[in-house]
């Protein structure tokens, strides 16, 4: 037997074909959920603490304009009780000054007035004496003895009333004289 001739293919036209897509497996669909509702205004607003609402409220209106106007308010107070403050403690440290003047002023007349010089210059003024060194004695003191001795002379009469003239400086003593005011003449007075 012979062979039979090979057969040939037919010849292709050129065509423009899509490529094949193979065809889409079947898949189930999971039953579509309804989409939840948008809360309302007022559920949000319970559902956010309430410290957050206000200051949701507070920037998105016109609370904030209220809420700068009270912090410069409040700013405004404060400079003025600062200033207040500071006049009072300059007003202190003034005093404690004119205080502190006083003080050494009141030193220095002390001073002045204590010293040994002038005591015994008014002392002598007044008809006391200085007493000569070998003048000059020291007592002991015996409470239960001179007790005693004081009551027995108060019994006698030695030491009954007081003295019969009392010693007054001849003239007082002024530290700090009066300003005198001069008199114009012919004024009559």
């Amino acid at each position: 037997m012979a062979a039979a001739p090979a057969r040939r293919a037919p010849a292709r036209t050129p065509t423009r074909t899509r490529p094949a897509r193979p065809a889409p497996a079947r898949r189930t669909v999971p039953a579509r959920r309804p989409a939840p509702a948008k809360p309302s205004t007022t559920a949000r607003v319970k559902a956010r603490s309430r410290g957050a609402a206000v200051l949701d409220r507070l920037l998105h209106g016109r609370g904030w304009i209220a809420l700068v106007f009270l912090l410069l308010v409040g700013i405004v107070f404060f400079n003025v009780d600062l200033l207040r403050m500071n006049r009072d403690i300059a007003a202190t440290a003034d005093r404690a000054g004119d205080v502190k003047r006083s003080n050494a002023r009141l030193r220095t007349e002390l001073a002045k007035l204590g010293s040994s010089e002038r005591i015994q210059r008014v002392a002598a003024d007044a008809g006391l004496v200085m007493p000569a060194p070998g003048e000059v004695r020291y007592l002991s003191s015996s409470p239960t003895v001179d007790a005693r001795r004081a009551a027995k002379r108060i019994d006698k009469g030695e030491l009954s009333g007081p003295p019969a003239e009392p010693v007054v400086p001849a003239e007082p003593v002024v530290t700090d004289p009066a300003p005198v005011e001069p008199v114009a003449a012919g004024t009559g007075e």
